[in-house]
């Protein structure tokens, strides 16, 4: 059931863990194996799911951050995610990297702030202080 004022809602199903299929309720063709980075398995795992997740939601927002500021949108974004072992079991290490094809550093900065304020990914993300967003020259991952 979606939230009072909810603009769009989905519900995902995974029955068995880091085996078998994660499913989107309603659209059981929306299916994906599932894995762990940790295993030698096939399916896609919780680190491709917040990299994908993260990168495009970010990137559509400074998209639209771009054009209401009547710039021409020319980003690319990178997402790193790591697994680290931390002393309660394990944490992901997320990095974002902004690169802008046509904006000088300020221009870009005032884009890449703008974005974490509006893009709903990047608010959930951005205050944990294993994720970081930094605009690069070149990608370094």
């Amino acid at each position: 059931m979606a939230v009072d004022g909810s603009l769009y809602h989905t519900e995902v199903v995974n029955e068995h863990g880091l085996t078998g299929q994660s499913y989107v309720r309603g659209n059981e063709g929306l299916a994906l194996g599932v894995s762990s980075s940790l295993m030698d398995s096939p399916g896609t795992n919780p680190e491709q799911f917040i990299g994908f997740a993260l990168s495009t939601c970010f990137n559509a927002t400074i998209g639209i951050v771009e054009r209401q500021n009547k710039i021409k949108p020319d980003s690319i974004i990178h997402t790193a995610v790591d697994i680290v072992k931390d002393t309660k079991g394990y944490k992901f290490i997320v990095r974002c990297q902004i690169l802008f094809h046509d904006l000088d550093n300020e221009q870009a900065q005032k884009m890449v702030d703008e974005a974490l304020d509006q893009c709903p990914v990047a608010k959930l993300l951005k205050a944990n202080e294993n994720v970081s967003f930094e605009i690069v020259d070149q990608f370094s991952f």
